[in-house]
């Protein structure tokens, strides 16, 4: 997962560098059209998206503005999955689900690096080997020791408040979709309600996307509350952004 694009051919070269050192692996590509930079976004995609791959998935997450600086390269040992991806919050959301249970090494061992290593282009140099080494059997331990202080961002977590539930957009896919951080788990018990958001309510929510000609709210594939227009964009119907709230009340 990252945000290169794919105009450019940084993601071929990355996966150059992972077939080089095992032409046997199997890369599946998530996605590469992250928003640049967008941490909250890769953050979520990430930790949800992992919840469907096998427990041995080697995961490569790369969206890195401080590539080249100080900021630590770092390997995630969770039961989910290995995270290889920059100490900048990435793991956030993947290391509070799996709180207490995960290792956290600073990938410091340049033997198992591409070298020259380019100050700009981390993901080839230096994720993409380790995820290959990982994929041939490495000891995790053998990349560098364990770090007790990844960054993690705090997670916005939505609760009920005077019969409110307080909730922001943290990603919009590419049909204009707002998926927000609100679970279903959080209204099972609510049998009627209703959404805000961009000073538009949506006085009830559907089961799909063709239940409604216009702006809808709905569960989505995520299981988490996303605000939907049939045949159109949300947010552009909207001007929604990630970070914008979403409030769900109780309809009446």
């Amino acid at each position: 997962m990252t945000d290169f694009g794919l105009v450019d051919g940084y993601v071929g070269q990355l996966k150059a560098v992972i077939f080089e050192i095992n032409p046997f692996v199997n890369i599946v590509d998530l996605t590469h059209d992250i928003e640049p930079y967008n941490l909250t976004q890769s953050a979520f995609l990430l930790s949800k998206t992992a919840e469907q791959f096998p427990p041995d998935t080697i995961h490569v997450a790369v969206v890195d503005p401080g590539v080249g600086s100080t900021r630590r390269p770092l390997l995630a040992v969770t039961p989910t999955g290995f995270f290889v991806a920059p100490d900048n919050g990435i793991l956030s959301d993947v290391l509070s689900r799996q709180s207490g249970q995960s290792t956290v090494f600073q990938i410091s061992n340049q033997a198992y690096w591409r070298h020259p290593v380019s100050s700009t282009f981390h993901g080839r140099d230096i994720f993409g080997p380790v995820a290959a080494h990982l994929s041939l059997g490495l000891d995790p331990e053998k990349v560098g020791k364990e770090v007790r202080d990844p960054i993690c961002h705090p997670i916005n977590k939505p609760v009920w408040a005077d019969s409110k539930l307080q909730g922001e957009i943290v990603h919009i896919d590419r049909f204009g979709n707002l998926i927000t951080n609100i679970d279903r788990k959080l209204v099972n018990d609510r049998s009627s309600l209703s959404v805000s958001v961009k000073n538009e309510v949506i006085p009830y929510l559907v089961a799909n996307y063709s239940e409604s000609g216009g702006l809808m709210a709905l569960f989505g594939s995520f299981d988490t509350l996303e605000i939907a227009l049939n045949h159109g964009s949300a947010a552009r119907h909207l001007k929604a952004h990630v970070g914008d709230n979403v409030c769900v009340f109780d309809a009446f």
